[in-house]
């Protein structure tokens, strides 16, 4: 009912009148009281950037560091700290905790969205990333009393959310100014993340499109272009390809250009657009530029409605309060304001943040050396299941599975020699791989070499991989992470499948979960009544208590 207040009192309350900054400060170096006004910001070709300014209490000779705050796709600016940026979304929470902690805050709407000009350009290089060195330049020319860091700029951080996040790490390689990002749930390479093996994630591309179109009147810009209306096809053609890698850190990384400031990256294991792979490669690139860069893993991010994702806080987008490291406990936005006073103020941190930090869950995590990637080989022989009437009927079937496992009696699990395909006809296949035989976790980055056969006219059939357990004495299947890896067609696949995190009881048995249909991929499955075969081998990040010391110290 709070949220439902809130979002209500957002809608209501009109936008502020924009300020003539010109004469905002005429005594620049007097006291400055807690504030917040609207601001209209040139950009590099002519338009202007809606934005609001947070501008601290600041007392005579007192100066401060500014935070450039945006947001994610479809989404728009915090107008007031009562909004819904401010007060349900994290990058609102942290910009919003910032600024009383002193710290100036720029809120900007990104070019097309809210009230910012132009047409979407989908975090064009020459577009939408030099809006954020315009709102840099406007910030220098224009604020007092912004505090300086080691080389003389000013000192500035950054934060967002997704398609904000991108902004950020974008602009630090292009923008040597900003010096300390927390870029949220955000891409490394944005055609392998929303097209994974060339499969276009549909559902998300249709939320997406959706929730852009109402916030920025259908200006789509590019994205109107015959090769991105293509993909509705639901498959990735080789010109919105490459047009979408030049719109990553991927590219530049690749040239040897990399993120010029520090970097403390969220990213959650249960996020079905941008998986904790992308911000794994996000950290190499940053590290091989010298950057200081921690990674925590979160548990949520892009969430699918229920019932395609289990229900985890506010639709499509959330983030836990709560970060859990080994020993250490962490306020989410408290961890992040810690990191801009650690990097723009010099203030040494009580609890230090952890190079990497994976969670299971709000309460339990661990600090790792490196984010685990394969480990135990899991082989199985040939296997067949249905295609698309596999997974069809899940989202009617799954909460029914739930309800039996809740009120069956436990089973004792039954020798891995004595377990078969369960399932693969009109229900998801679970073949299962090994039973587990002492508590432990998985845990990183699964890899996957597997051989897809379809009887589909042009064998193009889909089939859809998962890594699942079925806990010790329950019946129902758990797909860890909620993660699914496309296989388009027939052929032989060597990769790796979305990262994952889940805790081990002895007796669970895990396995490989095959299905022709996955709601992430709503509108684009291939191979009604038709069948597949596969076989092959997951080499799988599995611990077991006593041999946590062999991630934690980062044996491989």
């Amino acid at each position: 009912m709070k949220k439902l207040m809130l979002l209500a009192l957002s809608i209501w309350l009109s936008a502020c009148s924009v300020v003539d900054i010109k004469t905002q400060y005429p005594n620049p170096n007097a006291e400055l009281e807690s504030q917040y006004f609207q601001v209209k910001i040139p950009t590099h070709d002519g338009l202007f950037i809606a934005a609001t300014v947070y501008q601290p209490a600041l007392a005579v000779g007192e100066d401060a560091p500014v935070i450039v705050s945006t947001h994610g796709f479809g989404g728009f600016r915090m107008p007031r700290p009562v909004s819904i940026y401010g007060q349900l979304i994290l990058t609102g929470e942290a910009s919003l905790a910032a600024w009383k902690n002193g710290y100036w805050v720029v809120s900007f709407d990104q070019r097309g969205f809210g009230e910012s000009d132009g047409d979407v350009m989908l975090m064009d290089p020459d577009y939408e990333v030099k809006d954020v060195s315009s709102v840099i330049d406007w910030v220098e020319r224009h604020l007092p009393r912004v505090s300086k860091d080691a080389t003389g700029d000013l000192a500035i951080g950054m934060v967002g959310e997704s398609y904000g996040g991108g902004a950020q790490i974008m602009a630090s390689i292009q923008d040597a100014r900003i010096d300390a990002l927390v870029p949220i749930a955000t891409w490394y390479d944005l055609a392998e993340s929303i097209a994974p093996n060339d499969h276009v994630k549909t559902y998300w591309g249709a939320i997406l499109m959706g929730a852009g179109g109402i916030t920025s009147g259908f200006d789509f810009g590019k994205m109107l272009d015959d090769e991105y209306l293509a993909l509705i096809n639901g498959k990735m053609n080789e010109e919105a390809k490459q047009d979408l890698v030049k719109r990553s850190p991927r590219y530049f990384c690749e040239k040897g250009q990399h993120p010029q400031a520090d970097m403390l990256l969220l990213q959650g294991f249960r996020d079905t657009v941008f998986s904790i792979n992308q911000a794994v490669k996000n950290r190499d690139c940053a590290l091989k530029g010298g950057r200081d860069v921690r990674l925590i893993g979160i548990q949520d991010g892009h969430i699918l409605p229920w019932p395609s994702q289990a229900w985890s806080g506010l639709p499509l987008f959330n983030t836990q309060g709560t970060i859990v490291c080994g020993d250490q406990k962490f306020q989410t936005v408290d961890m992040i304001v810690q990191w801009w006073n650690e990097k723009l103020r010099g203030i040494p941190p009580l609890n230090p943040i952890p190079n990497i930090c994976l969670t299971f869950s709000d309460t339990e995590g661990l600090i790792v050396k490196s984010v685990p990637v394969g480990g135990d080989v899991l082989a199985f022989e040939e296997t067949e299941v249905s295609l698309i009437q596999t997974g069809w009927f899940e989202m009617l079937l799954e909460p029914v599975d739930h309800l039996l496992g809740a009120v069956s009696f436990p089973r004792e699990t039954p020798a891995l020699e004595d377990q078969t395909l369960e399932g693969g006809t009109l229900r998801p296949g679970f073949l299962p791989l090994k039973v587990v035989e002492e508590t432990g976790y998985v845990l990183g980055i699964p890899k996957a070499k597997l051989t897809l056969k379809t009887n589909v006219d042009g064998k193009d059939g889909v089939l859809f991989a998962a890594v699942g357990v079925r806990k010790n004495g329950s019946p129902y299947i758990h797909v860890l992470s909620e993660q699914y890896t496309p296989l388009p067609g027939d052929g032989y696949y060597d990769l790796d499948m979305p990262a994952i995190s889940s805790q081990l009881d002895k007796g669970d048995t895990i396995g490989i979960v095959l299905q022709g249909f996955s709601s992430q991929y709503w509108f684009n499955p291939e191979g009604w009544f038709s069948s597949a075969s596969v076989k092959g081998q997951l080499s799988l990040p599995i611990y077991t208590h006593r041999n946590t010391m062999q991630v934690v110290a980062g044996v491989e």
